[in-house]
C-alpha cells in the first residue's frame, strides 16, 4: 500500500502599512515607532478568515493561476488537497497541509493572495457564505517554513512566537531605559543651568558690594 505524503507549510500573514513613515527624530521616538510598526505588521486578523476559507482561497488562486491541471495536481475539486489545519487569528499563523508533490503551487497561490477580511466583518464572518467579495484588508501571505510532519511546522511556529514576545519585551524596555535616563539627563543639565545662573548672580552682588 502507498502512502500519501504531504507537506506542511507554515504561513505567516502580515499587514504591512507602507503609506506610514517613521516621521519622529528623537531615539526614543524612534524606537516607539518601530515597535508600533512591529505590532501593525504583525496584528491579529479577523475572525471572518476560517480554516474552509483560507483553503478556498487558495484552491481558487491555483484554478486561477494554472487551471485544471493545477486543480489536478492538487487532487481535485473535492479530494481535499489542500486544508488548513492549523489557523490562529490571534497570532495571524497558519499551518496548511497538501501534497508534497504541489506544494510549490500553493505557496506560489499564498504570494498572490493579497486580501483577507477587514476586523470589522469578524462579528458576521461566521453567518455569512465563502464571499470572496468581502476581503478587504491588505495583506502579505509569508511561508516561513516548509516541513514533511505537522510536529515540526508547529515547533517552529512556537519558536517564532516567543521569540517576537521577547523581541517587543526587549524593545519596551530599552524604550523605558532610555526614558528614565534621558529624564535624569534633562535633570542634571537643568541643575548645572541653575547653579550656573546663580554663579553669575552671586558675581553681581559682589561687584556691587565693591562700588
Amino acid at each position: 500500500m502507498v502512502r500519501v505524503k504531504h507537506r506542511y507549510l507554515l504561513v505567516e500573514i502580515l499587514y504591512p502599512d507602507p503609506s506610514s513613515s517613521p516621521s519622529l527624530s528623537t531615539t526614543t521616538s524612534l524606537k516607539n515607532h518601530g515597535q508600533r510598526s512591529q505590532l501593525r505588521i504583525h496584528a491579529p486578523t479577523s475572525d471572518a478568515l476560517t480554516p474552509s476559507l483560507l483553503a478556498k482561497l487558495v484552491r481558487d488562486e491555483v484554478a486561477q493561476m494554472y487551471g485544471d491541471w493545477g486543480i489536478g495536481r492538487l487532487g481535485g475539486v473535492g479530494a481535499g488537497g489542500v486544508s488548513v489545519k492549523y489557523l490562529s487569528p490571534a497570532t495571524s499563523t497558519a499551518i496548511i497541509r497538501c501534497p508534497r508533490a504541489s506544494y510549490r503551487l500553493v505557496w506560489t497561490a499564498l504570494t498572490y493572495i493579497s486580501r483577507v477580511p477587514d476586523l470589522a466583518d469578524g462579528s458576521a464572518g461566521r453567518s455569512k457564505r465563502l464571499d470572496l467579495a468581502n476581503l478587504s484588508r491588505p495583506c502579505v501571505f509569508r511561508v516561513v517554513r516548509v516541513s514533511g510532519t505537522i510536529k515540526k511546522a508547529e515547533e517552529e511556529a512556537v519558536r517564532r512566537a516567543r521569540r517576537e514576545i521577547v523581541r517587543l519585551r526587549g524593545q519596551e524596555e530599552i524604550g523605558v531605559l532610555g526614558g528614565l535616563v534621558g529624564g535624569l539627563e534633562k535633570n542634571i543639565e537643568r541643575g548645572r543651568e541653575r547653579v550656573e545662573a546663580d554663579d553669575m548672580d552671586i558675581d553681581v552682588d559682589v561687584d556691587s558690594d565693591d562700588d
